[in-house]
């Protein structure tokens, strides 16, 4: 009876301590009503709708890129900017579609939140933002501009707009993974890597359950015979 006590006690510890972290439907993460397409559908996304303009993306910006850095090879983090009007947003779309297109979130995305919110640089208005990247020695500034002034990007731009329209994205960041389970974050940024690793755990394993399932092939006819001759 003693050894239950303590058990019960050093379990409570643990859980008061924060060690282990059990996330909580409705509070910590909620299920979409409305699922949206993966792009790879056998793969785990974490799909972020942002903004650059958004104080609170620039927040968590810095822990979302923590996380991308240690995915594992069957997770990807999709980044879809909202377009909430014809200027500041949608030419901060093309600002992230061109980030999107040559694969340099990791490096531009810190200074692009950087300069926006702490040197207050316009780079919403394209004359000024191509100024800016050029001179920028972290990545490639001139390959960025490429792409920001190349003709897919305003296409891409476009693109964002209509799936923040078509999933009613009201707000950001708007964090879901797996395409169903958008996560909240009731404690903080930090608390909700914790959240996002459960549900991209929980996201692979019923990717792992749904692909052996179809793996499973019904007995033949002659298999059910033999079975009952041998019973």
């Amino acid at each position: 009876m003693l050894k239950k006590i303590i058990t019960i006690m050093a379990t409570s510890l643990v859980f008061a301590s924060g060690l282990v972290h059990a996330s909580l439907v409705n509070v910590d993460y909620v299920v979409l009503d409305k699922p949206i397409p993966q792009l790879h559908k056998d793969k785990v996304e974490v799909l972020e709708f942002f903004s650059y303009s958004c104080i609170h993306c620039s927040h968590l910006e810095p822990f979302m890129l923590k996380e991308m850095k240690s995915f594992a090879p069957d997770t990807y983090l999709r980044p879809v900017h909202v377009v909430w009007d014809d200027d500041v947003y949608y030419n901060l779309a093309r600002v992230a579609a061109a980030v999107n297109s040559t694969n340099m979130k990791l490096q531009a995305d810190p200074l692009i939140f950087d300069a926006i919110f702490n040197k207050h640089i316009e780079l919403w208005r394209p004359e000024v933002f191509n100024k800016w990247a050029v001179q920028q020695t972290a990545f490639d500034g001139q390959k960025l501009v490429k792409s920001y002034n190349s003709l897919e990007n305003a296409a891409a731009a476009t693109s964002m707009r209509k799936m923040g329209e078509k999933y009613n994205i009201l707000s950001t960041p708007t964090v879901i993974v797996g395409g169903k389970y958008e996560l909240k974050f009731p404690q903080g940024f930090a608390a909700g890597m914790k959240t996002l690793n459960e549900l991209i755990e929980k996201v692979r394993n019923e990717n792992s359950a749904r692909a052996a399932s179809a793996r499973k092939l019904p007995k033949s006819i002659g298999a059910s015979l033999a079975a009952s001759a041998n019973r």
